[in-house]
């Protein structure tokens, strides 16, 4: 799952997926909005066949946090 979510984190970002870690922040490493975490929700609900509960942008802080998420 990171490495999916990682992929995805890269393209959207435009940045080295090898600079992605699963301590790092969607605020402050990646300097991602709340648009763009929606984005990402709704491409990895897609992808996974899991959905996510709308609060779920304000509960998860780090890529590792999400991963955790998607993997329960």
């Amino acid at each position: 799952m990171f490495e999916r979510i990682q992929k995805e984190l890269a393209e959207y970002f435009d940045i080295d997926a090898a600079t992605i870690t699963r301590e790092t922040t969607f605020a402050d490493d990646l300097k991602a909005d709340s648009l763009a975490l929606m984005e990402l929700m709704f491409s990895l609900e897609s992808e996974t066949g899991k959905t996510l509960d709308d609060d779920v942008i304000e509960k998860v802080k780090t890529v590792g946090e999400l991963c955790d998420l998607l993997e329960k």
